[in-house]
């Protein structure tokens, strides 16, 4: 994955109450105050490898791949 992962955008992202570590990963278990796409790359020197689309955007990305142009859907 060669593109920047958007952890707003993945399904393991959460927002937390502690107001000095506001974003977290529930797939890596660990909160902080940047998001942690971040702190995997800051340690790892890789993106993020667990980065999975969330429910809207795969809905989305699965809208995109509808072509109503098809014979078939006719």
């Amino acid at each position: 994955m060669s593109e920047k992962v958007n952890c707003l955008k993945c399904k393991y992202y959460h927002n937390t109450w502690d107001p000095k570590a506001p974003r977290g990963c529930s797939l890596f278990r660990f909160k902080g105050p940047q998001f942690p796409s971040l702190a995997v790359k800051r340690e790892t020197g890789d993106e993020c490898k667990g980065f999975v689309p969330n429910g809207r955007e795969a809905k989305k990305q699965a809208k995109d791949k509808l072509d109503l142009n098809r014979d078939d859907l006719w």
